[in-house]
């Protein structure tokens, strides 16, 4: 059975339907894309699956516990954690303290690793030392998206969710990123990444999803995505104006 299991979820709000019967899957020490153009469900996906939205049907399934009933820090302890696609970190805190309480956070409920050293570890694997002291306030948004990937990692997770991780870094940054994470998946670590970055996803992802207007339009390995006559259609047209 997949470390992940989304199966048949749909969301509405109002009369409008954002997620339409949307299926994916990812196993242990794997990293899987969730692409689409802008308003295709990503985030929304990312959100049922994370416990902040409850769907209107169908069911999440992670480490075989059925999640619909789990709040974000039940999930949290099972060893689920995410980024946003909107900076959500504390501002008047250091790098540092960002990292370290997210390692506090998940060591309350385990005792399989030391926060100190996790926190630590983050913070090399990001690249980040040269910043640990500053207040998240001070960094560009580029840094401060590393941190709030940093702060994921800490917790020691077994699936980390990613919403748009490199949304503010440069093809310099995003690339080191992209060869960062694809590090932590060697590690045994899942991830699901939602990405604007195509070239990142196609490059380290084994299996690729793709939605556009809440449905699912396609899924299978990077070349086989990059060639399906639907994925290239949603990019390529006109109301949509972006390659793939």
């Amino acid at each position: 059975m997949a470390l992940l299991e989304v199966d048949s979820i749909s969301v509405s709000f109002g009369g409008i339907k954002a997620l339409t019967e949307v299926s994916l899957k990812v196993e242990e020490g794997q990293m899987v894309g969730l692409i689409g153009p802008n308003g295709a469900g990503k985030s929304t996906t990312i959100s049922v699956i994370s416990g902040l939205r409850n769907p209107n049907a169908g069911k999440v399934v992670f480490d075989n516990r059925n999640m619909l009933k789990a709040g974000v820090h039940r999930r949290v302890e099972y060893g689920m954690t995410r980024t946003f696609q909107r900076l959500e970190l504390w501002d008047s805190m250091s790098v540092y303290d960002n990292v370290r309480t997210a390692a506090e956070f998940a060591a309350r409920s385990r005792t399989d690793f030391d926060p100190k050293q996790a926190a630590e570890e983050a913070i090399s694997e990001l690249g980040l030392g040269d910043v640990v002291e500053y207040s998240t306030s001070q960094l560009p948004t580029g840094t401060a998206r590393l941190v709030e990937v940093a702060r994921a990692l800490a917790s020691r997770p077994k699936l980390m969710l990613l919403d748009e991780p490199s949304a503010g870094l440069d093809s310099t940054e995003s690339e080191r990123l992209g060869h960062v994470l694809a590090a932590v998946v060697r590690r045994g670590v899942s991830i699901l990444l939602v990405e604007h970055h195509i070239d990142m996803v196609f490059q380290h992802c084994q299996q690729v999803f793709v939605l556009d207007f809440g449905r699912l339009i396609a899924d299978g390995d990077p070349q086989a995505v990059q060639n399906d006559e639907n994925v290239r259609a949603a990019y390529l047209g006109g109301h949509h104006g972006a390659t793939v």
